[in-house]
């Protein structure tokens, strides 16, 4: 009986380890659910008994040495479960149970498994995102915490993973990259993280600018290189490559566009989240696309390969022109006519960029500044669309009409933006140079010929009697060119005389015009068309502003006497205000050297007529402040005016000189914005400030002061670096 019951036992046990090792047998997966990396594929369908979701841990995979052992514990990214089965001929008497424990099952695959539509970037977060900072910061890419998002720093961390593994580096976490920062090959970071991104320095970022040298310069510029936006050397001189270079990072990552590398352009240059020149082989292209106008957004940089020009019309332009009103560069309403406004604006835009070409041809270059994130604006527009402006407007398109007018010499005071006698005065004269009606109205046809390429300036209007007389009702007795707040103005005993004006001092001026052959008409000591034109030609001979106004310098000349000294007594210079001021101000502006308001503020403006008179008229120093010696030749009847001073001679300046000339060199440069510093010495920065002067005015860009460069920079009418 006992042998009977071993037998039975053993018996038992037998059929236990058979069904156990048949139960085994039923763990293989059907081919069909096999994908197509190797890895199984398992669904709760499948399985009598539910299945663990696979998750990520943070512990690195390590494949096996030998044959996988089943363990409780996952050490892969992501673990594979499977479970046992019964196969499909069970044995009699077993029946699966539900409590029979997983079996986990682990599989060696070279690239475990990422979920394919995951794409994590700057300003995800959650668990994900956290799992992904433990494993780059196991693999030594992230030095910060873990905290679930997605910032600078882990942007950072995915680029340095991306270009240490060979994947395209675009600082996003998808499908490719979480599969390889997963697998068993994901290359660790060196010890020194290898990036482009020089380390910053303990110094605070100064301001660098074209014209700049030495190692700071070159540093930067290897930056640019490395960010792809720099094709030249690094030289350590920012010249024009360099001031282009930055200009395009500057519009790329969303900066102020002005080429100068200040403080906020450093920090982002040297920063992680620095962007990469769009053309850079080592991010992943974009697909072209016609833009599509939207009501706050403009096209896409990649599809700006056309050209948009006088005569175009359609969605483009539209788009264009929104853009222009949106940077303030245009007034109106966008019609999708390339006209003469649009293209005046467009001229103005790329006035502020010396890389562009100042046509007035919106072509890619233009066109990817002006839609870039750091376009630059403008206060007033340059141009007014499809209006009509009247006496008593004000406003930008006032400013920008009155702007055109002084440009082509019909209006002499500042551009306030109201539209009052003067101005209606200049439209008139414009008006009547160009075969219009000349009602002083600026209507469309008015403004599209004003802001033409073949508006006739000043120069076309002949001032002929019948005109005068028929202005004198229009100008309502107020100075067509006027300087802004003239005023009555008195220096060394000159009053200021103009039409309309009676008495003594009138018939004076009569009389000394007749004695000079300019003036036929009766000494009525009125101020009439006939005094008005002896006036505007005396001016004209002896080269004074043509305004038609007998202001102190033009009686200093014409009663050929000099003025008293109770005025040259005195030093002005800037900071200085009242009476004596404005009558500085106002005899520079009569001798042509000042075009500024009448304001009796001794001005930035001010000091540069100041100089352009002392650089004409051979005054040491050429320093800007109005001295007794400087004051006794300006109200003198012998002052040079500046039309007169064109053609005086300035000895060439070039790199090495030294002395005087090259402090008042600098001086001008430092004022307009073009030097940062005056040393005396004709250095490398000076070669640059002098090109970049060059280049705005119009001249060629030797990088020598000549005398042309020199007349141009002490003329008073000098366009500033800004």
């Amino acid at each position: 009986m006992k042998n009977s019951k071993m037998r039975l036992i053993k018996i038992l046990s037998l059929i236990g380890m058979l069904a156990l090792c048949l139960l085994l047998t039923g763990c293989v997966v059907p081919p069909e659910d096999v994908n197509a990396n190797g890895g199984y594929v398992v669904t709760d369908g499948d399985l009598p008994f539910q299945s663990l979701n696979p998750t990520i841990t943070g512990t690195p995979y390590t494949p096996p040495t030998s044959t996988p052992v089943p363990t409780s514990t996952p050490t892969q990214y992501p673990p594979v479960y499977a479970t046992a089965t019964p196969t499909s001929s069970p044995l009699p008497g077993v029946t699966p149970v539900q409590s029979t424990p997983q079996i986990i099952i682990g599989i060696s695959t070279p690239t475990p498994q990422a979920d394919a539509t995951t794409t994590l970037k700057k300003g995800s977060s959650g668990k994900e995102v956290e799992r992904m900072q433990q494993r780059l910061k196991e693999l030594g890419y992230l030095k910060g915490s873990v905290d679930g998002d997605f910032g600078d720093a882990t942007e950072a961390a995915v680029e340095a993973f991306q270009a240490q593994n060979g994947l395209t580096v675009d600082g996003k976490a998808g499908p490719a990259t979480l599969a390889k920062l997963y697998s068993s090959s994901a290359r660790r970071a060196p010890t020194t993280v290898v990036t482009n991104t020089p380390r910053a320095t303990s110094t605070p970022f100064t301001s660098y600018k074209k014209g700049d040298s030495g190692p700071e310069i070159k540093r930067m510029q290897q930056r640019l290189k490395d960010l792809g936006y720099l094709k030249g050397s690094a030289d350590g001189d920012f010249g024009d490559a360099t001031e282009a270079a930055v200009r395009a990072f500057q519009a790329n990552n969303g900066l102020t566009v002005d080429g100068k590398a200040g403080s906020a352009t450093l920090n982002k240059l040297y920063s992680s989240s620095a962007k990469r020149a769009p053309s850079d082989p080592t991010r992943t292209p974009k697909p072209t696309a016609t833009p599509t106008p939207r009501a706050t957004a403009t096209p896409r940089a990649e599809s700006l390969d056309y050209y948009l020009q006088l005569g175009s019309s359609g969605t483009r332009v539209r788009t264009l022109q929104n853009r222009l009103i949106q940077l303030g560069w245009l007034e109106g309403t966008a019609d999708g006519k390339y006209g003469p406004a649009t293209e005046y604006a467009v001229k103005a835009f790329q006035d502020r960029y010396s890389s562009l070409w100042k046509d007035g041809i919106a072509g890619p270059d233009t066109l990817k500044l002006l839609y870039g994130a750091g376009a630059a604006s403008a206060k007033t527009p340059a141009s007014s669309l499809g209006m009509t402006l009247e006496p008593g407007d004000n406003g930008p398109a006032v400013t920008a009409m009155q702007k055109r007018l002084k440009e082509l010499g019909y209006y002499k005071s500042s551009a306030d933006g109201d539209f009052g006698n003067v101005t209606k005065s200049a439209v008139i004269a414009f008006q009547k140079a160009n075969g219009l009606t000349a009602d002083g109205r600026a209507t469309t046809a008015t403004l599209n010929k004003l802001y033409s390429a073949d508006a006739r300036d000043a120069s076309y209007y002949e001032d002929d009697a019948n005109a005068r007389d028929e202005e004198d009702t229009d100008y309502d007795n107020d100075d067509p060119v006027a300087p802004e707040d003239s005023g009555d103005v008195t220096v060394g005993g000159y009053t200021t005389l103009r039409w309309g004006d009676t008495g003594p001092e009138v018939k004076k001026l009569q009389q000394a015009l007749k004695n000079r052959g300019y003036y036929s008409g009766k000494l009525d000591s009125t101020f009439g068309s006939g005094v008005y034109a002896g006036v505007k030609a005396f001016q004209k001979q002896y080269g004074l502003k043509v305004d038609g106004i007998a202001g102190p310098a033009t009686q200093m000349l014409l009663y050929n006497s000099s003025a008293p000294s109770s005025d040259t007594n005195t030093s002005l210079q800037k900071g200085s205000s009242g009476t004596k001021v404005r009558n500085l101000q106002y005899v520079l502006y009569e001798l042509g050297y000042y075009d500024g308001p009448i304001s009796g503020q001794y001005d930035t403006a001010t000091v540069n007529a100041v100089r352009s008179f002392q650089s004409s008229n051979g005054l040491t120093p050429v320093d800007g402040v109005a001295g007794p010696k400087t004051l006794r030749v300006l109200y003198s009847g012998n002052a040079v005016p500046a039309s007169a001073a064109s053609s005086s001679s300035h000895d060439t300046l070039s790199k090495g000189s030294k002395g005087t000339a090259v402090v008042e060199l600098q001086e001008s440069l430092y004022n307009l914005g073009y030097l940062s510093e005056v040393t005396g010495e004709y250095d490398n920065a000076t070669v640059e400030a002098v090109k970049n002067f060059q280049r705005r005015n119009g001249l060629s860009a030797t990088g020598k002061a000549d005398n042309e460069t020199q007349r141009v920079l002490y003329s008073g009418s000098a366009k500033p670096a800004w």
